[in-house]
């Protein structure tokens, strides 16, 4: 048995605070790292305007890490699910799942890019916890709507409903140019026959428009409203919607900061005071959150990180520096009509090395790939 995520989550713990999570919420969060691979990238998700300092868990499986083995069970992966979780349906169909996608050849191995997992964590867990299961495309996919299809039906263990289909392919066909869908969901864990879409490359201006045009059950100009408190402090948007027979009314902009590893405390304070005025975060949280922002080191605390970690940091470059990052992910406004808004942070914590790039002459965080093109050089 390899190692788990909790010998990494160990060191996410000093900087959680308890505003954000409950010791009792971290010890139903410590219990699914025990049954979940070391992966690179984790994280919490946390609801800003309530006092109730609950969080759900995600975990993120990568081709590069191992994780993607993990999923797939293969034999030389170096950690297995617990038997409970290996017997359950649900696993075993994400286990099919990812045996297509670890398939080189197959369209899930070119067209997907990483699977998330996000459970929900309310109270005590149960023997088995299921996650809502998100996939998300490579940049250049090119296939996305049979991709989906086709991962969907391994995931669900039969096609997709004709119904929710042909709503899904005109909710991608009434995207206008730029515009593209990177994620889509899968609730096993909620009742909900349907997927979850999420779309990059909308305007601020245009995201109302386009729901309009979709059949979205709410006021366009409500949405836009909400909109507009966070569109000048966040540097893209991306829109979630929820896909069943028509398109329901609960709806996601997600806040967003440019790609990088570092730590951007500034441009999430701008976005998080802005929430704090509008009521949509409490003080309280905020603070908690931008302590959050940071990274941990193994020469300043060795002691801390997993030593298969720290080895292979000597096997593969002995100057670089095993790291996790903390950071936030991004920030979720959910609309649904006809109630308040409603704010979540994600935590992001990722596993990653301080290396030596050689064209630009100084160290930088990369993760485990570009470490290894680092060596190749």
């Amino acid at each position: 048995m390899g190692p788990s995520l909790m010998d990494y989550l160990r060191l996410a713990r000093p900087h959680l605070s308890f505003r954000l999570i409950s010791p009792e919420t971290l010890e139903h969060l410590e219990q699914l790292a025990r049954m979940m691979p070391a992966v690179c990238a984790s994280g919490f998700e946390c609801r800003l305007g309530d006092t109730a300092p609950l969080a759900d868990f995600g975990v993120r499986f990568l081709p590069g890490d191992g994780s993607r083995a993990v999923l797939a069970g293969r034999e030389d992966a170096g950690f297995q699910f617990p038997e409970v979780l290996r017997a359950h349906p649900v696993y075993q169909r994400m286990r099919r799942f990812a045996q297509q996608w670890d398939t080189p050849g197959t369209l899930l191995n070119e067209e997907i890019e990483d699977i998330f997992f996000e459970f929900d964590v309310a109270g005590p867990l149960p023997e088995v916890p299921v996650p809502s299961f998100f996939l998300d495309f490579e940049k250049p996919a090119r296939r996305r709507l049979e991709t989906m299809e086709e991962a969907l039906a391994l995931l669900w263990g039969e096609p997709m409903s004709p119904t929710v289909l042909a709503r899904v392919r005109a909710c991608a066909e009434a995207l206008p140019d730029g515009a593209r869908v990177f994620a889509v969901g899968a609730m096993f864990s909620r009742r909900f026959d349907g997927v979850r879409l999420c779309f990059r490359g909308l305007r601020p201006e245009a995201i109302p428009d386009y729901l309009a045009r979709v059949g979205w059950p709410g006021e366009p100009a409500v949405l836009a409203a909400l909109i507009a408190q966070v569109s000048d402090r966040s540097e893209r948007l991306a829109l979630c919607i929820d896909v069943s027979a028509s398109v329901l009314p609960r709806v996601g902009v997600e806040c967003q900061m440019a790609e990088g590893m570092e730590a951007e405390t500034e441009r999430w304070t701008l976005l998080l005071e802005r929430l704090v005025e509008r009521g949509l975060c409490l003080p309280a949280k905020r603070d908690a959150l931008l302590d959050w922002l940071g990274h941990t080191h193994s020469r300043a605390h060795p002691e801390l990180f997993p030593e298969a970690l720290l080895a292979l940091g000597r096997t593969l470059d002995p100057e670089a520096v095993a790291t996790f990052v903390r950071r936030i992910s991004h920030i979720k406004l959910v609309h649904t009509p006809g109630q308040p808004p409603e704010a979540k942070a994600y935590l992001g914590f990722l596993q990653a090395w301080v290396v030596r790039d050689a064209a630009k002459k100084k160290f930088s965080f990369g993760d485990l790939g570009r470490l290894r093109k680092a060596v190749r050089r």
